[in-house]
């Protein structure tokens, strides 16, 4: 694997070069990233990525930095620029604290957590070496959730996350955000989607995204049921879990 160092500007980015990519899918995912006002990143999405063909772009920032579209496309076009045809990432010049990274469409065991996924769009079945679960355990443990004072779903220690875990017997229910931003859906408007979920999927591993419940700007909601056992690979006793 080839590595490249940009000249300038001086606090460049660092990149790595491996698979060929489409300049012009790449645009088009970046040009999919939602800003606030004043063209502002906003802090509340920690890491997000879009799609468009065989392109994948992701932006990491853990901070919350706020920074630019300006900012963000032209580190981007670095990439794009140093990397020809292929892939890279590394610190946003303008602000070291952010991570950007051009890269490939996931396997497809993953299509359903991709941003080109339609929401609301059921998965069945993705785990493997997995016991099917019972409805009844499903129910108890998504009844077990706790809500705040809005409904809003909380975890344990009573305070908003990025996801929230829940099991009863056979079954794990889990109800997270793609981009590390608190969930703010509520539990009455999740519970039709969850009852679908478990009716479609009938006792196998489900999972489905929802646009809204994501406190960051571009983030979406991953409600996922599976069997209480252990995920692990090349372990008979573990599913392998996705």
């Amino acid at each position: 694997m080839q590595e490249v160092r940009v000249a300038s500007p001086p606090a460049s980015l660092y990149v790595l070069t491996k698979f060929s990519n489409d300049a012009l899918h790449s645009r088009s995912a970046i040009s999919q990233i939602v800003y606030r006002d004043g063209n502002i990143l906003g802090s509340a999405s920690k890491s997000f990525g879009y799609i468009n063909g065989n392109c994948s772009i992701i932006v990491v920032n853990p901070k919350g930095a706020h920074v630019t579209k300006k900012q963000i496309e032209s580190g981007f076009e670095q990439i794009l620029d140093q990397c020809k045809p292929g892939t890279g990432g590394g610190n946003l010049p303008a602000n070291e604290a952010v991570f950007l990274n051009i890269g490939n469409r996931g396997i497809k065991q993953y299509a359903v957590y991709e941003s080109d996924f339609p929401f609301r769009k059921e998965v069945c079945g993705l785990n493997t070496n997995a016991p099917d679960t019972k409805k009844e355990d499903c129910v108890k443990a998504y009844e077990s959730f706790y809500l705040g004072g809005e409904g809003e779903f909380i975890n344990d220690g009573k305070l908003m996350s990025s996801k929230i875990t829940k099991t009863y017997k056979s079954c794990t229910v889990s109800i997270s955000t793609s981009d590390g931003s608190n969930i703010t859906a509520t539990g009455w408007s999740v519970r039709p989607k969850f009852d679908k979920l478990l009716d479609r999927c009938n006792g196998k591993s489900g999972v489905v995204s929802l646009k809204e419940g994501a406190q960051g700007d571009n983030g979406r909601v991953f409600l996922k049921t599976r069997s209480s056992i252990p995920c692990g690979l090349e372990d008979p006793k573990k599913q392998v879990c996705y």
